[in-house]
């Protein structure tokens, strides 16, 4: 059996490969062009997730960066539809990049992401399984302080 490590927040966590995590990353902050996407550490006091990326298509052609929820570029016209509880990307084609959706427990929070993520190659970073994603390729499965 493989051994999977994962640390668990008292607060907010995020559902990643069917783990619970307090925060991921994919890829590298500190690149200003290339992929990233930062499902960032949630601290005390706050409720709604921190999402921040840099996202493409299966191309590798640039589409939206998000900034803690935010559109700050968007070359593409991509939409962000905000409802109850999170937030969801839609290119203009009408395909849902992204849906992230925070439930809230009596103790806490845990958020589900969903979406197909792909890097400036064009490569399959993350993809929906069940009701988490499934990440691939290098960063952070799990972070233990806030990177931004």
């Amino acid at each position: 059996m493989k051994h999977r490590e994962s640390l668990i927040s008292a607060h907010h966590n995020y559902l990643v490969d069917d783990m619970l995590t307090p925060g991921f990353l994919l890829g590298e902050l500190s690149s200003r062009e290339e992929f990233f996407f930062l499902a960032d550490v949630v601290p005390s006091g706050e409720s709604g997730p921190r999402i921040s990326g840099r996202l493409f298509d299966r191309e590798g052609r640039f589409l939206v960066e998000l900034s803690g929820g935010e559109m700050v570029q968007n070359p593409s016209g991509c939409t962000l539809q905000s409802f109850s509880g999170g937030f969801r990307l839609i290119h203009p084609s009408g395909e849902t990049l992204l849906n992230v959706n925070t439930h809230v427990f009596t103790n806490g929070f845990m958020t589900r992401i969903q979406g197909r993520l792909f890097d400036h190659n064009g490569k399959l970073r993350a993809e929906p399984s069940r009701e988490s994603i499934k990440i691939s390729g290098g960063g952070k499965p799990a972070l233990e302080k806030p990177e931004r």
